[in-house]
């Protein structure tokens, strides 16, 4: 599920579709700003970082009907909190952007472009 309707729904119903609109710019502006931190974390393999930063957006993501984003994000902050994991780093980080542009692209379908 890439979005969450009845939270987008929630708020549009609540604030409006431009207030929604400007809460959904600043959350994809944050995953892709969170995106470049998380490969310059993984760099260095600060692992603990790279979880609370994941954790943190993703909470963002789920606040807005980021469905998709969150759950991105929860598997990068799972993947880097346990050491068997944390191989898949790279390709879960790597995803991110991908995800963005689809989060983008439903967004697009319901409030024409983001």
């Amino acid at each position: 599920m890439v979005l969450n309707a009845t939270v987008i729904e929630e708020i549009r119903e609540a604030l409006g579709d431009d207030t929604l609109r400007g809460f959904l710019v600043r959350v994809l502006a944050e995953v892709e700003d969170t995106s470049d931190t998380l490969r310059k974390l993984l760099a260095v393999q600060d692992y603990a970082m790279v979880a609370a930063t994941a954790h943190r957006t993703a909470g963002s993501a789920a606040s807005v009907g980021a469905a998709g984003l969150h759950a991105a994000l929860k598997d990068i902050e799972n993947a880097a909190r346990k050491a068997e994991s944390v191989s898949a780093l790279p390709g879960l980080v790597s995803s991110l952007p991908g995800h963005t542009a689809q989060t983008r692209a439903a967004l697009s379908e319901i409030l024409g472009p983001i």
